[in-house]
């Protein structure tokens, strides 16, 4: 069974616990992510010739393949009802179910910042002594910072704020290399990673990384990240097996040791991380507009970065 994934993450783990309780079924990993995940899917429904069972990413990329009917609508039979789970969990017409929710952090170069001098506000990022310091994934294609800037315009205050963080002469890392911005500070070529996943930020740092995460006061971004079942997918009845399984106990577990939050409620926090109830999260984004939200992101970042 073949799994298009954005990014390869917390996944490896994941593939290992199911095997452990379904050893006959293989999930391999595609590590793919925004216009080259779609350019792969798109040429599989083209030609006709399938070989993606699942696609797991963000909510743009899974509406739009909603919208273009390449997915076949699933209800695992182990998730909760959908009035229990996170908002915006379930896609329009049970299209697509989220099955982890990935949390964001700030990361630090240890080296240059002190862990008191690293920014608990948006508006901290501001400050001069950051300009030029500030490495963030590029937000003029799909990923996650176009996300981030568009839910930031729905929060108190930060209007037009991509505007303001462009002044910074912040640095762009591309929406495909989404460790990007992590690399470059556990590097030293930059002091600040913006919104870098936190499972990335734990591989680093259990690697001897010089880095340090802080979560901010408010408004910290998390994305969840969807599963959907693909017309056309050669092994169907392993994808929906695959997916059942990922909300059980087991595996929110499982998650929660590699960096991610389940959506099941009362469901493990990964490790130094507060309860996805208790994270003091961003305004939310219904998904009935996200995409338009996402879309007018990327326009006013295009016109900013060209």
């Amino acid at each position: 069974m073949v799994l298009c994934a954005r990014g390869p993450g917390r996944h490896p783990p994941l593939y290992k616990a199911y095997k452990k309780d379904s050893p006959a079924i293989r999930v391999t990993g595609a590590p793919l992510g925004g216009p080259p995940m779609s350019a792969k899917l798109a040429a599989e429904f083209s030609s006709g010739k399938h070989v993606a069972d699942l696609a797991y990413t963000g909510s743009t990329n899974m509406l739009q393949y909603a919208q273009s009917h390449w997915l076949v609508p699933f209800k695992p039979v182990t998730a909760p009802a959908a009035a229990k789970l996170p908002k915006g969990d379930v896609g329009p017409k049970g299209t697509f179910y989220g099955t982890s929710i990935a949390p964001f952090v700030t990361i630090y170069n240890k080296g240059q910042v002190k862990a008191s001098q690293v920014p608990k506000t948006w508006q901290a990022f501001l400050k001069p002594q950051w300009k030029n310091k500030i490495g963030v994934v590029d937000p003029t294609a799909i990923g996650e910072m176009d996300d981030v800037f568009a839910h930031l315009e729905k929060a108190p205050g930060m209007h037009n704020y991509m505007a303001r963080l462009h002044g910074q002469h912040v640095e762009l890392y591309p929406a495909s290399e989404i460790t990007g911005p992590l690399t470059a500070v556990a590097q030293g070529a930059k002091a600040l990673g913006i919104e870098e996943g936190f499972a990335f930020y734990q591989a680093a740092a259990k690697s001897g990384a010089p880095i340090g995460f802080s979560l901010l006061k408010k408004d910290n971004y998390t994305t969840t990240l969807y599963m959907g079942q693909l017309k056309g997918a050669p092994h169907p009845l392993a994808a929906r097996l695959y997916e059942d399984w990922l909300f059980t106990t087991q595996a929110q577990k499982v998650m929660a040791a590699n960096g991610a939050y389940s959506p099941v409620p009362n469901a493990p926090a990964p490790k130094g991380l507060p309860s996805y109830a208790k994270l003091p999260k961003m305004p939310f984004i219904p998904l009935s507009v996200s995409l338009k939200a996402d879309l007018s992101a990327i326009t006013q970042a295009k016109k900013l970065w060209g």
